[in-house]
């Protein structure tokens, strides 16, 4: 979940409440003593876009275990986004992540309304900046994934998405219509399918050691309450190495493939605040994608830290159709402040440039990977 991003000129104020809301309070021996307590972070703000206007916001996040969890195990979560704007735009989203039952079973994903503006630029890796048009969009979201411990570390189960796109405002001369791109309308993408996810990682929210591996297989067909029948097949995975106790590198693979008639909110992406910082999400999409990452991370100040990270990725229609010249590369930094003495929840800043001169800010909880 982000709280904010943005690819524009921009003034960001932010209000932060009292410390014990936000940091939980450094004087609080609880925090560091009661696995049971319950933590949480709020962080209001404002800020202006020139395609938003004026807008206002929260984000907050909250992290507890269940009384019949073992202390040690790893907790559960809440995260909460909420936006307006003047020009009456409007976000809502409530990403989630439940353990229960000695851990045995997950739960995690996200509810959300959208009623918001989003760049397009055509499909493909070489789609050029002149491209740039603005649509507008609502639609409600359902995602949520239901996994069974099977065995250490590795759990399986199913997942269910549902994106329901109702397409507001085009532009008349724009790629949207003139191409009458597959999805330009609008119309509802549920898939329902498998997931299989390995986490041997030594903490969920800022890990120094371990991998984690999640892989799904999601079918969208009218059966599971879509207007579009396609395949999306994933892979992500991580590697965490300790270097010193203060200093981790961190490193991500991400791989995407939808096959069939795929409308184009729903195809491989490009950019955002957890794949390839600087570019804006979405900048490049196609039907697949491949991406690494890289990120070195250093607390240096007791509950301040820095972070530096690189990636490379690509979008095409099929393999033979993949060009090494079209990779798209990115780098950039931040400042991570921890929110919790016992859980290892960053505020995170960062701001990510491309390789063709583009520049983005995020401001999120918690790691891109």
């Amino acid at each position: 979940m982000y709280i904010w991003t943005s690819m524009r000129k921009w003034i960001l104020l932010l209000f932060l409440l009292p410390l014990r809301a936000l940091a939980q309070a450094d004087t609080s021996e609880a925090d560091s003593i009661d696995p049971y307590k319950l933590n949480y972070s709020i962080l209001p703000l404002v800020y202006y876009l020139p395609e938003t206007s004026v807008g206002f916001g929260v984000g907050g996040i909250v992290t507890f275990r269940f009384r019949t969890e073992e202390p040690d195990s790893r907790p559960s979560q809440f995260q909460l986004g909420a936006s307006y704007t003047l020009m009456d735009q409007f976000l809502l989203y409530f990403p989630y992540r439940l353990f229960w039952n000695k851990s045995k079973y997950l739960t995690y994903g996200e509810l959300g309304y959208y009623k918001y503006v989003y760049f397009y630029y055509g499909i493909g890796g070489g789609a050029p900046n002149s491209n740039e048009e603005v649509y507008s969009v609502s639609f409600p979201r359902i995602r949520n994934s239901f996994l069974y411990q099977f065995f250490p570390d590795t759990y399986i189960g199913g997942r269910y998405w549902f994106d329901d796109f109702k397409i507001t405002k085009v532009d008349s001369a724009g790629l949207l219509v003139e191409q009458d791109v597959t999805g330009s309308r609008g119309g509802a993408a549920g898939g329902l399918g498998l997931v299989v996810n390995h986490d041997s990682r030594d903490d969920q929210f800022y890990p120094s050691r371990g991998t984690f591996i999640e892989g799904v297989v999601l079918p969208h067909t009218h059966f599971f309450g879509s207007d579009f029948s396609f395949l999306k097949i994933s892979l992500d995975a991580s590697r965490y190495y300790s270097l010193t106790g203060t200093q981790i590198l961190a490193l991500n693979f991400y791989g995407e493939s939808n096959l069939g008639k795929v409308p184009f909110y729903q195809m491989a992406l490009l950019g955002g605040n957890k794949r390839l910082r600087g570019l804006y999400e979405g900048r490049y999409r196609d039907n697949n994608s491949l991406i690494v990452q890289a990120e070195y991370r250093w607390r240096f100040y007791r509950r301040f830290g820095l972070a530096f990270f690189a990636g490379a990725g690509n979008v095409f229609s099929e393999p033979a159709t993949a060009k090494a010249g079209l990779t798209q590369y990115t780098y950039g930094g931040g400042l991570r402040f921890r929110l919790s003495k016992r859980e290892k929840v960053n505020l995170r800043l960062d701001v990510g440039f491309s390789s063709h001169g583009s520049v983005n800010y995020y401001l999120t909880f918690g790691e891109a990977f």
